[in-house]
């Protein structure tokens, strides 16, 4: 038996881009079949800079994590695992990296992530048992990270706003022998259930879920 899970999803709530609430798109994957969603907002420094400079870190990490808090509590009530991630962006860089492995607890622990470089994260993220899966990396004006500094490339890119070259990421991954993910990039309606990954079991955390991919590095792609 196999279970579908979005790699890449986005909530209103939390994601400036984002255009459907966590609580309907919770109800929108469900609807669709997914066993689970990973809540992937947008966590930069711009984001953060934006909160009142009177909230301390813990405040303002509850701010970012009110859409997955409600897509977990709607996912609750109707049966859908809903798993924390973040899309990541470095504060010297464009790019934009998924992060599995993380708690609520681990980002108010560990303030200002994007303070970091991706040469450098890749030793935190290892350290603290984290994967780090650079999102579209041939989209256009990206480029993809040195292979020794990622876990894995998203090599399939649901977003239909834009041009991944999904191609070139799955070359990319499969030269440098990283971990593939997909994702929808759901920021809209119309992109729910425009990618994932089908595992041979259910997982119910996002710990769960880095262990998985890394055990199963090249899972079955679910394309649009």
């Amino acid at each position: 038996m196999t279970y579908l899970y979005d790699c890449h999803v986005h909530t209103a709530e939390t994601s400036w881009c984002g255009r459907v609430p966590a609580g309907e798109m919770a109800q929108l994957y469900k609807q669709a079949g997914y066993t689970g969603i990973v809540i992937t907002d947008h966590y930069f420094k711009e984001y953060f800079e934006a909160m009142p400079e009177d909230w301390s870190w813990e405040a303002k990490i509850e701010h970012y994590l009110a859409g997955y808090r409600e897509a977990y509590r709607e996912g609750q009530r109707i049966g859908l695992e809903v798993l924390l991630g973040m899309e990541l962006r470095f504060h010297n860089r464009i790019e934009d990296y998924l992060v599995y492995g993380l708690t609520p607890e681990f980002l108010v622990e560990h303030p200002h992530l994007y303070d970091h470089t991706v040469e450098s994260f890749i030793h935190f993220s290892r350290t603290h048992n984290l994967l780090i899966i650079q999102a579209h990396p041939f989209r256009t004006g990206q480029e993809p990270a040195p292979a020794d500094c990622l876990d894995g490339v998203e090599v399939y890119n649901g977003n239909s706003g834009h041009d991944s070259r999904n191609h070139l990421a799955l070359d990319y991954a499969e030269k440098h022998g990283l971990i593939q993910v997909s994702g929808s990039d759901a920021h809209r309606v119309v992109e729910v259930g425009a990618g994932g990954i089908w595992i041979d079991k259910v997982v119910h955390t996002s710990m769960e879920l880095a262990d998985y991919l890394r055990q199963h590095p090249v899972p079955k792609r679910k394309a649009a």
